[in-house]
């Protein structure tokens, strides 16, 4: 919450002659529940590979908790879990399903330390942390880690593994991000061993760097809807003048057709950049990357077409 929020928040309260009044909990996480469930969709680590199976990222969900002076974004749908409940840092709320937690934005800008201390008040050792996307990444998850443990992903969830055992982790799905593979959000055991990061991505100030980009042809971004595969370089680069989009880099695509030309099991595409002037505009557009800054992409090209366009 900015100063001015703060300043603003504190004089309403000064002057707010319901100020002695508080509200029941139960009947709070009610309305929060059927706020969150109303909401609409918003448009939507470690060196990043760009492969879609190597991208994690999740669903945007926006809904907003109205207090008596402030509104404030709340970043995940509700579960089927129990009544949401704000931590002592109001950072953060909470939903208890079964043996697990789901957990909810409460506010996008809070400091770190405020996360930690509301997961900390349930006993979990958690460090989220809020990342500049990408519109169609705006409240998604986009990393996850544990120190000195492997991270795995199964289908339903991530299993964080060690010598000593593991913690299931599971996914909450629901949600369509593209050639980016992403989840809506995960709900934690509350008998994680921990230490676990978690990264979640928020709208980048003007200007911004993007800490994560998603596919720039989903939801809410510049080429929404956008087929740019198969298409020649002369083409999307039409495109992309129409609407205004500058071409960040030129990445190789792996291999020509053959019987290894599915398999790109650690190509890194930040490691094949080609030179502007080395692509002929014959060549052909295989998949499109989010670029660094708004309205800016990556593109993957090859002198062939792609024989299995999405």
């Amino acid at each position: 919450m900015t100063n001015d929020l703060r300043q603003l928040k504190s004089l309403l309260q000064a002057h707010d002659p319901a100020s002695h009044v508080r509200a029941d909990p139960v009947v709070m996480s009610a309305a929060l529940d059927g706020i969150i469930s109303n909401t609409t969709r918003t448009p939507q680590t470690a060196k990043r590979r760009w492969s879609r199976r190597r991208l994690l990222a999740l669903i945007p969900v926006t809904a907003v908790l109205v207090g008596a002076t402030v509104v404030l974004p709340i970043i995940m749908q509700p579960s089927e879990g129990g009544p949401l409940i704000l931590g002592p840092a109001k950072a953060l709320a909470f939903a208890r399903n079964g043996d697990y937690i789901d957990v909810r934005i409460v506010d996008p800008d809070a400091d770190p330390r405020r996360y930690r201390e509301d997961f900390a008040a349930h006993g979990l050792n958690v460090d989220l942390q809020m990342e500049p996307a990408s519109p169609s990444l705006v409240g998604t998850m986009v990393s996850i880690s544990s120190p000195g443990k492997m991270i795995i992903y199964r289908p339903g969830g991530f299993e964080i593994k060690d010598q000593h055992g593991s913690d299931w982790i599971k996914s909450i799905g629901g949600t369509d991000c593209g050639n980016v593979w992403c989840k809506a959000g995960v709900s934690i055991p509350l008998n994680l061993r921990g230490p676990v990061g978690v990264v979640f991505g928020r709208a980048a100030r003007p200007g911004e760097r993007y800490g994560v980009a998603g596919d720039p042809t989903a939801h809410g971004e510049i080429l929404e809807g956008v087929d740019l595969a198969n298409q020649t370089v002369a083409e999307v680069k039409r495109i992309l003048r129409q609407r205004n989009v500058t071409i960040e880099s030129y990445h190789e695509e792996k291999a020509p057709p053959g019987p290894s030309s599915r398999d790109r099991t650690g190509w890194d595409y930040s490691e094949h950049v080609l030179q502007p002037v080395s692509v002929p505009d014959t060549w052909y557009v295989h998949e499109a990357f989010g670029g660094p800054y708004k309205n800016s992409v990556r593109l993957v090209v090859a002198s062939w077409p792609t024989s299995n366009p999405r």
